[in-house]
C-alpha cells in the first residue's frame, strides 16, 4: 500500500465538507504528545478560517492512511461543529478501542498490582490484563484516570491514604478498560455507559461512594486550614 503525502491525506479526509470553504491546512507530528492524541488550531479573519493547523502526535505516522482520516475528520466535525460520519471515522474509533493492546509496559506500582490482581479475581473472573498501574499527582479533583492509548490507570497520591478507597477508585477505572467507549448517532462519546454503571453499583461495599466523598471532604478542609495558617503566619 502507498502511503499518501500530508497533503493528499487533507485532501481526502476534506472531501466529506467539500460543500464547506476549504482553508489552508497543515499536518505537524509532535512528540510532545501522548500516544494517538490530536489537535488542531485555527486562524481566522473576519470570523472566516484561514488556516487549520493539525497537530497529531508522532504515533500516527505509524498508522494506515484511512486511520489518520479519521481522525482528521474527526477534527474537522469539531472546526465545523458538525457530526458527519464516515467509514474513515469508523475505523479511526474502531482503532481506538484496541489500541491498548499495542501500549507499551512500563514498571508498575507494587501497592497497585496487589490490588489489580485481587479485582482482577472478585471481579474479572481473572481475565483481564493488567494495564500500567501508576500514581500521578496529589489532586482532589482527579481522583482517577484511565488512558485508552498507553493503557495505562493513573491514581491521585491521596488515595495511599486509604487502602479501600485506592481499590474502589481502581476499579471504577479498570471498568473504563473493560467497557471501552460507544459513540452516539450524534457523534459524542460516551464512557459511562449502562453496562459500566451496572457493574459499577454491584460493587460488594454499598456506601463506598459515601465514604469516598467524605474523605475528599476531609481532605480539602484539612488544605484549607494549612493555607489559612501559611497566611496567619
Amino acid at each position: 500500500m502507498v502511503e499518501l503525502r500530508s497533503s493528499e491525506l487533507l485532501d481526502k479526509a476534506f472531501i466529506l465538507f467539500e460543500d464547506m470553504n476549504k482553508p489552508r491546512m497543515t499536518i505537524y507530528y509532535s512528540g510532545r504528545f501522548k500516544d494517538f492524541n490530536a489537535t488542531v488550531s485555527i486562524s481566522s479573519r473576519n470570523r472566516n478560517i484561514e488556516l487549520l493547523k493539525f497537530s497529531l502526535s508522532r504515533s500516527f505516522q505509524e498508522s494506515e492512511d484511512d486511520i489518520v482520516i479519521g481522525i482528521l475528520q474527526y477534527l474537522l466535525n469539531k472546526v465545523f461543529k458538525t457530526n458527519r460520519e464516515s467509514l474513515e471515522q469508523e475505523l479511526y474509533h474502531g482503532f481506538m478501542k484496541h489500541v491498548n493492546r499495542y501500549a507499551k509496559r512500563i514498571p508498575s506500582e507494587p501497592e497497585l498490582e496487589i490490588l489489580f490482581h485481587e479485582l482482577n479475581e472478585e471481579y474479572f473472573e481473572s481475565i483481564m490484563d493488567m494495564p500500567n498501574l501508576v500514581f500521578g499527582s496529589p489532586s482532589l479533583t482527579t481522583l482517577g484516570h484511565y488512558t485508552f492509548a498507553t493503557d495505562t490507570v493513573s491514581l491521585s497520591t491521596h488515595l495511599s491514604e486509604n487502602r479501600e478507597l485506592l481499590k474502589y477508585v481502581l476499579y471504577h477505572e479498570l471498568l473504563h478498560k473493560k467497557h471501552s467507549f460507544k459513540r452516539s448517532s450524534g457523534g459524542k462519546t460516551q464512557y459511562h455507559t449502562p453496562a459500566f454503571r451496572k457493574d459499577e453499583i454491584n460493587y460488594s461495599i454499598a456506601n463506598i461512594e459515601v465514604q469516598l466523598n467524605q474523605f475528599i471532604k476531609k481532605k480539602k478542609v484539612k488544605s484549607s486550614r494549612k493555607l489559612f495558617d501559611f497566611f496567619m503566619h
